[in-house]
């Protein structure tokens, strides 16, 4: 027997860059929210070690990938045994849509079903912790705002009323990349505080889509002519609330309702470059959502 998990994207609605940490990562702001583009990661029992594989999209299928990491420093701090993963990838890769983060999560989530694991989830966040900034946030979803290097959570009310239209172009801007391109000490505190404390509480497109912010996003526009393209492409389709998520390269455009992303998104086609991966995605409040028990895949 085994388990399949839902792994969830998320996107950046606010990235506040503060400083550079003596570990040589950053102190952010941010806030998290999942969206409904998503991973689906099988997990079973193996008595020979662990194993990746994948459908969809390319990904690397050792340590690189953070859901191998992700079974081995759950194994390691069980004793529990190894799992076989098979992940089919749906969320673009390398892409500020956490979807790596997303697979590391489902493999904690899911482990600890399928092995019935007693782990409360303040170990399991621990543990999550230790493999990567975002998945924390992964393992729970839905919105939060994340401050140190975004593993300190504080839980907001769930977020409706509107809908996005992602656009990830062909090409990878490494996480590194990105905040070495950081202008530290630009972000206007009160803006952000705004975000936090009235729009978010507010609800509703106008109120967000007037306090979208990413520090990230004027380096890796400046560096990355591929997501200027995709900002100037939703602004010929008319959207007003335009972003960049988390290191990017993907950008979203935010609307009031999915009618209003699917008509969005048919517009964006129409200047569709190759190699352009366009999704229409609403929010949600999980981060992976473990489906329960499957027969196990005939070898």
């Amino acid at each position: 027997m085994g388990v399949q998990v839902e792994a969830f994207a998320k996107v950046n609605l606010a990235l506040r860059v503060l400083s550079r940490r003596p570990d040589g990562f950053h102190e952010i702001d941010t806030l998290f929210q999942s969206v409904s583009l998503s991973d689906t990661v099988s997990l079973e029992r193996r008595d020979d070690g662990p194993l990746v594989t994948s459908s969809g999209l390319p990904i690397p299928l050792d340590a690189r990938n953070l859901a191998w990491r992700a079974a081995e420093i759950l194994r390691e701090a069980t004793g529990c045994p190894p799992v076989g993963i098979h992940i089919d990838k749906r969320i673009p890769v390398a892409a500020g849509l956490g979807g790596g983060s997303a697979d590391a999560a489902a493999v904690l989530q899911g482990m600890r079903a399928l092995f019935s694991l007693a782990l409360e989830d303040d170990r399991l966040e621990d543990l999550a912790a230790d493999i990567g900034s975002d998945v924390p946030f992964m393992l729970r979803g839905g919105s939060a705002r994340g401050k140190g290097r975004g593993e300190r959570l504080e839980w907001w009310p769930p977020l409706g009323g509107f809908a996005l239209v992602l656009v990830t172009p062909a090409v990878a801007v490494s996480a590194q990349e990105a905040y070495n391109w950081v202008r530290i000490g630009l972000t206007d505190e009160a803006h952000f505080t705004k975000l936090n404390c009235s729009a978010i509480r507010e609800g509703g497109v106008g109120a967000l889509a007037g306090a979208l912010r990413n520090d990230l996003e004027p380096g890796v526009v400046s560096c990355c002519p591929d997501v200027a393209r995709v900002r100037g492409a939703f602004a010929r389709a008319g959207a007003t609330a335009i972003l960049m998520s988390g290191s990017g390269p993907s950008v979203f455009g935010l609307v009031g309702s999915r009618e209003e992303a699917e008509h969005l998104a048919d517009r964006v086609r129409h200047e569709r470059e190759p190699g352009w991966a366009i999704h229409v995605v609403e929010p949600i409040d999980s981060g992976c959502r473990v489906e329960g028990a499957k027969e196990r895949r005939s070898e």
